[in-house]
């Protein structure tokens, strides 16, 4: 509402001559917020005492400055992680996080924009493994939920081995550790049949979508947290919009205010990994160093996590600032509805 813009207004004004040991002394901002165009208007009124214009008889000079600046956030692809190992189902974990991110998700939504598709959310999922349900041919180049007959008997199969289901490991080869779409080269494996039914949303404007599928998260499994992270980068990643819906493709890195950001969560070690050359703490590194150099902002939130989950999402955080911890529902709550905020893009206008 409009008081909270201007309350807003008025600390980064006073913060503003905090840092920069402003000695005028000046009256109280006044904002007023423009609905018609989106912006807001603030002018303030200061008096600075001088030196040697007092030989002359002024002691101070007088001054007003203006600012207009428009207010809303730009186009915006979300993607929210969230841990769904069986760890997440003690101690009302699951409720809390449940609840904690619908609240985050409606805020993002009912930010003021300029288009009704400027704001899109994604989610990705993980435990032991992620389960990419109907995406999974189109990203391993092999059928789901296969079977292969492991004995034969007077031409007959007698026993047969289930080879495929819908969730997926890493990727080896050169395109381990990027976000280059699936293909010759560049195929996600699937050494393990163990996935829970979380599954991904790609991106969408639908909000009901979103909530329901944070309603119904399961818990089960162990963490392989660098998968979710992969696939987190893979939902937003324009190198991915063959994949996904059209209505879902990410848009250009470089496109024109386009903020992309990723909220990660655990709550536990990073502790499962299937890929080759490390661990998945430090596969975890490597794919947060590569989406910050494509300008992805990444949030994260260490809800009631040992301290090597605590470790890797401080790491990959964007900023210390970025990095939230939470030891309750209240907490956890209270992160979620900072980074929501947080996430507006706040455009200068002139």
């Amino acid at each position: 509402n409009d008081k909270t813009i201007k309350d807003a207004g008025k600390k980064y004004f006073d913060a503003a001559l905090e840092a920069n040991k402003v000695t005028a002394t000046c009256t109280t901002p006044v904002f007023k917020v423009v609905r018609i165009d989106h912006s807001i208007e603030g002018d303030v009124t200061c008096s600075q005492p001088t030196t040697v214009s007092g030989i002359v008889g002024m002691s101070s000079i007088d001054f007003t400055r203006q600012a207009k600046t428009a207010y809303g956030v730009g186009k915006l692809d979300v993607v929210f992680m969230f841990d769904t190992s069986g760890s997440m189902g003690d101690d009302g974990r699951m409720d809390d996080l449940q609840d904690a991110a619908e609240d985050a998700v409606v805020a993002i939504f009912d930010s003021e924009t300029e288009e009704p598709d400027d704001v899109r959310i994604a989610i990705s999922t993980y435990a032991n493994s992620v389960n990419v349900g109907s995406y999974f041919e189109a990203v391993t180049d092999e059928e789901p939920n296969k079977y292969e007959c492991t004995r034969w008997k007077n031409g007959r199969c007698k026993k047969w081995k289930q080879i495929s289901a819908t969730c997926v490991t890493g990727r080896e080869g050169t395109q381990q550790w990027t976000d280059a779409a699936p293909g010759l080269g560049a195929w996600i494996g699937y050494e393990t049949l163990d996935c829970n039914s979380a599954t991904l949303v790609p991106l969408t404007t639908d909000e009901d979508a979103v909530l329901d599928a944070i309603d119904a998260l399961p818990t089960s499994g162990y963490t392989a947290g660098h998968l979710g992270i992969a696939w987190s980068w893979y939902l937003i990643s324009p190198n991915w919009s063959s994949i996904w819906p059209a209505d879902s493709a990410p848009r250009a890195y470089d496109e024109p205010d386009t903020t992309k950001v990723a909220i990660l969560m655990t709550d536990g070690a990073f502790n499962q990994d299937w890929m080759p050359n490390g661990s998945s703490f430090d596969h975890a590194q490597d794919y947060c160093d590569a989406m910050k150099d494509q300008g992805i902002v990444i949030y994260t939130i260490a809800f009631k996590a040992p301290d090597a989950g605590e470790e890797i999402l401080e790491y990959c955080a964007t900023a210390k600032s970025f990095s939230f911890k939470a030891s309750d529902g209240d907490q956890l709550a209270d992160a979620y509805k900072k980074i929501a905020t947080n996430i507006s893009d706040l455009r200068l206008a002139h």
